[in-house]
């Protein structure tokens, strides 16, 4: 942050949802595209800086970046589209989310 000698630091969000099956998932994310991409539209308005989406052949794991943990909430809690998003991909229940804040040690880049 300028002129206060602290430098702003961005928090990682590990989100995973359970899905009754990936592939019809991922199917229908890319049938219903504007649904996922109006989902990051408004993310990125809010200032997200990255998302990716992952499997390990049974959940979708999400990992976002955030300037903080505060933007995060207000974005999950106000994305329109997110529920539609939930139910056509077959989200199983509410997900277990994980926010990391960074930790300074030598070797990180």
């Amino acid at each position: 942050m300028p002129g206060t000698g602290r430098v702003a630091v961005s928090v990682i969000v590990v989100a995973r949802f359970s899905v009754s099956d990936v592939g019809k998932a991922a199917e229908w994310a890319r049938a219903h595209a504007e649904v996922p991409e109006d989902i990051t539209a408004y993310g990125k308005s809010l200032g997200q800086i990255g998302h990716r989406m992952f499997t390990d052949g049974k959940d979708l794991v999400v990992i976002d970046e955030w300037p903080d943990a505060d933007t995060f909430n207000i974005f999950f809690a106000g994305a329109t589209r997110m529920g539609e998003f939930l139910s056509g991909a077959g989200i199983i229940g509410e997900p277990e989310v994980t926010i990391l804040d960074p930790l300074d040690v030598p070797g990180m880049f």
